[in-house]
């Protein structure tokens, strides 16, 4: 039969209440029909339970014809959208079957009805990747954060999602694992244009319970088309190649992971394509039960004031060379004094400069006054602290 022009479409499921063995109620319903596709695993809402089903139709039409398997494995036209869609919400009970996110039989029940999902667990890694940026990410709401170092750079597993746009361009890319229920999502940010919010990214997919409605005989056409309803609902584009060649520099490991994309995706496969990519490959196992190391630490946030001041602890930790002299508020006093007396001396000198040379005449002189007045008073500040915090630690003794 000609199916040069095949297409899919998605049949969800939805059974109100509790129902652990929906995903297997309904793969039998559809492999009673010898039906071509895919089958997810069950998921579970507040109020209901969800089954996504992807099946292969024989052309792309608003009441397409699904293909069947016959005993052999080739493809035969089997019944048409419709029909088939009452049957199925017959058999198996569901109290609503959607084709294409749609209700056919009414309106479409929403989240009120179906409740929320259940919680979403998200792993963030990457070798640029700063603890201080997860936390802006996370903006003011309650959270808590934990962290550790890695060889190939900062995880971080936060209680709540952060708005991973919010990390800036020079923290990317960066891996994004989320895990809700049975499904493994690997997002790799790469840096997005100057001025947008969004950049491009890498996405690759894992539902653990995910399974054929049918196995057909290896070799046939069934088996041929299935192959190929995998790859379409994959996806994989242009945009995908080109920043897969922008993201690997190695030829090899390049074809090996659009390789990867293009195939059956599972743990194994998930894991190498993120450490092709440049990531550890045991970010993918913190979300399979993996103990998270011993050394990590816990990063709290919640309100402007205490997302605020994790934000600069945050960014104190991570100052390195003449950075670090902005955050000396735990130096000792004797280094305290040394650096606020140095400030002080070296403020003479700037304000020199500032005052006679050409290079700064664009500057206004107010704003040259008030960079002064700071830099002044960030040197008496400290070095005011450090004689108090000696002259405390000589009457303590």
């Amino acid at each position: 039969m000609d199916s040069s022009e095949f297409n899919y479409l998605n049949l969800e499921f939805i059974f109100m209440g509790d129902k652990p063995d929906a995903a297997e109620v309904v793969r039998t319903a559809l492999a009673d029909r010898r039906l071509l596709g895919y089958i997810g695993g069950a998921v579970e809402r507040e109020f209901s339970t969800e089954v996504l089903a992807e099946v292969a139709t024989v052309s792309e039409a608003r009441d397409a014809v699904l293909y069947r398997i016959d005993a052999k494995g080739k493809l035969r036209e089997g019944s048409r959208v419709t029909k088939l869609v009452h049957e199925l919400k017959n058999s198996t009970g569901a109290n609503y079957v959607l084709v294409d996110g749609d209700e056919i039989d009414g309106p479409t029940p929403d989240d009120d009805i179906l409740g929320d999902l259940g919680a979403t667990n998200e792993l963030l890694h990457g070798a640029t990747l700063k603890a201080s940026e997860l936390v802006l990410a996370a903006g003011f709401e309650d959270n808590q954060i934990t962290v550790w170092d890695t060889e190939s750079g900062l995880m971080a597993m936060p209680a709540q999602p952060v708005f991973s746009p919010g990390i800036s361009r020079s923290n990317r890319p960066f891996l994004s694992l989320t895990r809700t229920g049975n499904v493994i999502m690997a997002t790799v940010e790469a840096k997005r244009p100057r001025g947008d919010r969004f950049g491009p990214a890498l996405t690759m997919v894992l539902d653990l319970e995910r399974q054929a409605i049918l196995e057909p005989e290896a070799d046939s056409p069934a088996a041929s088309r299935l192959n190929e309803l995998d790859g379409l609902l994959l996806g994989i584009g242009e945009e995908t190649v080109e920043l897969l060649d922008a993201l690997i520099s190695d030829p090899k490991a390049r074809e090996e992971a659009l390789a990867l994309m293009h195939g059956p995706v599972d743990l194994a496969s998930m894991k190498r394509f993120v450490a092709l990519l440049g990531f550890d490959a045991r970010s993918v196992d913190y979300l399979t039960g993996r103990p998270i190391p011993e050394d990590r630490r816990v990063i709290s946030t919640g309100g402007p004031f205490r997302s605020l001041r994790a934000a600069l602890n945050e960014q104190e930790r991570e100052a390195t060379g003449l950075k670090r002299v902005l955050f000396r508020a735990g130096w000792n006093p004797q280094a305290l004094i040394g650096s606020g007396a140095l400030v002080l001396a070296s403020g003479i000198g700037v304000h020199a400069l500032l005052a006679k040379s050409q290079k700064f005449a664009w500057l206004p002189k107010p704003a040259r006054q008030l960079l002064m007045f700071a830099w002044y008073a960030d040197g008496a500040f400290y070095l005011g602290k450090g004689i108090i915090d000696a002259a405390r630690a000589k009457r303590d003794f």
